[in-house]
């Protein structure tokens, strides 16, 4: 990277002030700028106001830094007024005539009223700060950054405008995010309304669900459909905040019930509602894959934060679907409820045409990207759902299918939360993410599998190994 030619204007306004300056230009040559300075480069017989001059016109001068004292400002603006100045003050004809991000003005004092003394011609630029010593270092880096051109803030490329702001067909607004900022801000401020308002803000969320609803004939390979389920991210992240603050911020036992009662809320979404007549299965399939989405995000949250009585509060219990109940169906369910495949995202798979595979994975995977979650931490959690529902020995139609694990791969390795399970007392701290499962009953487990007391998730190219993934050799053999 070729240096940065840039020249330093100054006052002579006292000997220690010209030290100063020296410094200054001293520091940034030894951090690769080179500095032109008058004491430098002004030699015996040059005409010192063509020097300047030829410093802040010549092209090959990339930036120029205009250390400001009170001397400085009274000089340049005396000259700005026809008055005679020395010359090393640029004078406003010429300022103006550069490209101005060229010019930095830095600020060594300031005025009784905290104001920084700057030229006339300089007073609506935004400057740095060398007023204050004891933050040498900060303005130092700051002035560092000014010539390179790499400012600690960078601006962002622009992205893809989010499908909820534009008017594709399927596209969907909800109204939560004035109650989420209650409510998130509430429970991070540990406010005594702060469960109240999280059941204000789960409620309106699983009412507003209904924007989603889409026509008994829906075709999964129109634009319409995907639009719906691009529709849904950012209330996802909305909630997946709200999850997390209570998380970390929270140990009210209200919290529990509430996430619970909000997903029996949502599980209503699966089937039909009372109201219609007609209908086909597949028109509720984008609130199957929302409903599933939020369950492993949800869960891999809840883990991360070591939060069992969360975790346990919406795997462990039962849930009610009233659908069901109408039908004379037996209305009480599992937490596997919430992986009922959607059958649109068959057609979907067979449209792209691409080997077998899991549609949901792969949307579950591009979706993770800004969810706050790395898409292995989702099956990671994934596996140990498997693991609840098969060590609670559900009957065949209702074990938990970890569709996550089509990404096993070449990459197959035991989890990360198995892995530090090597140690004992790491492995009792996560034990009830497992219904206190022990090592005992994990083998035990394994060995059913072994007599194929019970088939193993598999797809073309992977097999579930949940030995290998849960390191059964090595669990629990550290203290």
């Amino acid at each position: 990277m070729k240096a940065t030619k840039t020249f330093v204007s100054y006052s002579w306004s006292s000997p220690e002030h010209e030290e100063w300056v020296l410094d200054l230009a001293t520091s940034l040559r030894q951090s690769g700028v080179d500095v032109l300075l008058d004491k430098w480069d002004l030699k015996e017989g040059h005409e010192a106001s063509a020097f300047m001059e030829k410093m802040v016109s010549d092209s090959e001068i990339k930036k120029v830094i205009i250390v400001c004292d009170r001397t400085y400002a009274e000089k340049s603006n005396a000259r700005e007024g026809g008055a005679g100045t020395e010359a090393q003050i640029i004078s406003k004809e010429l300022y103006q005539q550069e490209d101005q991000d060229k010019f930095v003005a830095v600020i060594v004092e300031k005025d009784d009223d905290d104001s920084a003394y700057v030229p006339a011609y300089y007073t609506s630029r935004i400057y740095i700060d060398f007023s204050d010593s004891s933050r040498y270092s900060e303005s130092f880096e700051k002035l560092l950054r000014w010539i390179a051109d790499k400012p600690i803030h960078k601006k962002p490329e622009l992205g893809k405008v989010p499908a909820y702001l534009s008017d594709d067909d399927g596209v969907v607004t909800l109204a939560t995010s004035a109650l989420k900022r209650r409510a998130y801000d509430a429970i991070a401020g540990s406010k005594e309304y702060a469960p109240p308002a999280a059941k204000d803000y789960f409620e309106l969320f699983t009412e507003e669900l209904e924007k989603f609803r889409l026509n008994s004939d829906v075709d999964p390979l129109a634009d319409g459909f995907m639009s719906n389920l691009d529709s849904f991210v950012p209330y996802r992240n909305e909630f997946l905040e709200v999850v997390k603050a209570i998380a970390r911020y929270t140990r009210d036992e209200q919290y529990p019930d509430l996430l619970h009662e909000f997903f029996d809320r949502f599980l209503q979404y699966y089937e039909p509602p009372e109201w219609m007549k007609s209908y086909q299965k597949i028109a509720f399939d984008n609130y199957k894959f929302f409903g599933h989405e939020l369950l492993l995000h949800c869960a891999a949250i809840l883990v991360a934060e070591k939060r069992h009585d969360l975790f346990n509060a919406l795997i462990g219990r039962q849930y009610y679907l009233e659908a069901w109940a109408r039908h004379g169906g037996q209305p009480v369910c599992e937490f596997t409820a919430f992986r009922d495949y959607p059958r649109s995202l068959e057609a979907i798979g067979q449209k792209s045409n691409s080997r077998p595979h899991s549609v949901a994975a792969d949307l579950l995977n591009q979706r993770a990207a800004n969810s706050g979650s790395k898409f292995r931490k989702l099956m990671e959690v994934d596996f140990i759902l498997f693991l609840r529902a098969e060590l609670a020995n559900f009957e065949e139609f209702n074990r938990w299918w970890p569709d996550t694990l089509v990404y096993l791969g070449f990459n197959y390795r035991t989890f990360e939360i198995f892995e530090r399970s090597r140690s004992t007392r790491y492995f009792e701290k996560i034990r009830p993410f497992l219904a206190n499962a022990t090592k005992a009953d994990l083998e035990k487990l394994l060995a059913g599998y072994e007599r194929n007391d019970q088939r193993l998730p598999r797809w073309e190219m992977t097999q579930v190994n949940p030995g290998v993934l849960m390191g059964i050799q090595n669990l629990c053999t550290r203290p």
